[in-house]
């Protein structure tokens, strides 16, 4: 968590610790819906990232289409 960039991390948080609505993180944080859930998917990649490497060893695989 402490190495996702500030504003991602916050995001984040609020909805996966404190269990905001979206609507509310939006409107808390001057942000759009969009927004909001791009600032989600690349917080749940990096710390998938993460785990990957840290903890399971692994190499994150290439994005697929």
């Amino acid at each position: 968590m402490a190495r996702l960039p500030p504003a991602v991390g916050r995001v984040f948080m609020m909805r996966e610790w404190l269990e905001l609505e979206t609507e509310e993180i939006c409107k808390d944080l001057a942000i759009s819906t969009s927004n909001c859930w791009v600032m989600l998917y690349r917080a749940r990649m990096r710390l998938r990232e993460c785990l990957q490497l840290n903890w399971f060893g692994e190499r994150p695989r290439a994005p697929t289409k």
